[in-house]
């Protein structure tokens, strides 16, 4: 056999394979846009305005000159500023740098952050509203101190703060 009809029968080959074979030489296909729209995030902040110290008698404190004693109860209140945006957000508020110091922890109390609305109505711990609230923690130092415990103790309140954190969406339900 001549090279030219050994060369002319693998090319017929080649064609009866690729049409016959499962081949195919034109495909067809179509494709389609989508107009699936933008995804945004949302948002979460917090502002803090300027915070106050009071007596349980509600007479401003300064912390400088004050010296407390057993039975005495002190707050420190602030203006926060809340912004939650995002469908299914839930965040919680706690305070920071409330540490204890020099003091007994068994003559000593400092409460969880509390939190009202500026009509003074309790808000919950776990917020899912942007908002304008008023954020407060205590000290006590407890009446049931006995003898000299804890004379010219210090507890150190110049990194109190406050934290506002996401939930996780499984807890947060």
């Amino acid at each position: 056999m001549k090279k030219t009809t050994k060369g002319a029968l693998a090319i017929g080959a080649g064609v009866v394979l690729l049409i016959g074979g499962g081949g195919s030489l034109a495909v067809w296909n179509q494709s389609v846009g989508s107009e699936a729209g933008t995804l945004q995030a949302g948002n979460l902040a917090l502002t803090a305005g300027q915070g106050t110290w009071t007596d349980a008698e509600g007479q401003a404190v300064d912390l400088a000159s004050y010296r407390v004693v057993p039975g005495d109860t002190l707050t420190y209140s602030q203006p926060i500023g809340v912004v939650l945006e995002g469908d299914n957000l839930k965040a919680e508020l706690t305070s920071t740098g409330v540490a204890e110091s020099g003091f007994d922890s068994q003559n000593i109390e400092v409460s969880d952050p509390v939190l009202t609305t500026t009509a003074g109505d309790p808000v919950p711990a776990t917020l899912s509203e942007s908002g304008q609230f008023e954020a407060s923690i205590s000290f006590e130092f407890l009446s049931t101190t006995t003898g000299t415990d804890d004379t010219l103790s210090t507890h150190d309140f110049e990194n109190v703060g406050f934290k506002l954190e996401q939930l996780d969406a499984g807890a947060a339900a």
